[in-house]
């Protein structure tokens, strides 16, 4: 078969794209989603290891242990891999369905994409925040799980920030940018799958000023994944803003 009607597919058998409606053609991603590829990769990615987080925090309450509370962010990032591993990956999903490909355009452009995203994102919540008058102070709780992770020692603390900035990231971007992304993609057009998932991005981080910020986020995660057709680039963007949001955190618990 011609180059022009198959190519290789991440199991290594050529698809035939004259089969192919010509709308599915034009979707970021190869790999279909399904809704209950939905529903298990957000109770495997944010629900099941928000109640880890809570139970952990719960547990050092009851006993007074508060070094307990060191191993929250930790203990929900094992769980939502897990749990993902065996929602997405069990069921016959690759690396390559999950988005992790080699990009459509060179990625040296994320050099000035992603920082410029950023920063356009960050202003905007402090001009939006400022009218609406949001209070800026996070209650996110991985900042009392990293200040306790702070008295446990530097491993506690390498642990913590690596799971806050690359682990759950990953995880994150699999979920909204590849299978929330790509389900609302397919039903309703590029347009409406950036902005639902990144809405839904943002209200999972509960507290106001961090919604606004992180579905700004997410506004430029979806279209770099868009324009990239690969979750690296959104990857490299999420990445920044948690590595980012961590250090200052950090150099303010010092």
């Amino acid at each position: 078969m011609s180059d022009s009607t198959s190519t290789p597919m991440a199991s290594g058998v050529p698809v035939d794209y004259s089969s192919i409606p010509d709308a599915d053609r034009q979707h970021t991603f190869s790999r279909r989603v399904v809704g209950l590829d939905v529903i298990l990769a957000f109770l495997s990615v944010v629900l099941v290891p928000g109640l880890a987080a809570v139970l952990v925090i719960v547990a050092g309450a009851i006993f007074e242990q508060q070094w307990l509370y060191g191993f929250a962010v930790p203990a929900a990032t094992v769980v939502a891999f897990g749990g993902l591993w065996v929602a997405i990956l069990r069921r016959g999903w690759s690396r390559r369905d999950l988005g992790f490909v080699r990009a459509g355009r060179s990625l040296w452009h994320l050099l000035w994409e992603v920082p410029l995203v950023w920063v356009a994102a960050l202003a905007l919540t402090v001009w939006v925040g400022t009218l609406a008058g949001l209070d800026p102070a996070s209650n996110d709780p991985s900042t009392s799980s990293s200040a306790v992770a702070l008295s446990l020692g530097v491993g506690a603390v390498l642990v913590t920030a690596a799971c806050v900035t690359f682990v759950m990231p990953a995880l994150e971007e699999i979920l909204f940018r590849r299978v929330l992304f790509g389900w609302l993609e397919q039903r309703f057009g590029v347009t409406l799958a950036v902005v639902g998932s990144a809405l839904a991005f943002g209200v999972v981080h509960i507290a106001p000023p961090a919604i606004l910020l992180q579905f700004l986020i997410g506004l430029g995660a979806a279209t770099l994944v868009r324009a990239h057709r690969t979750l690296w680039a959104s990857l490299a963007l999420h990445a920044l803003n948690n590595g980012i949001v961590t250090a200052g955190m950090l150099v303010l618990l010092l």
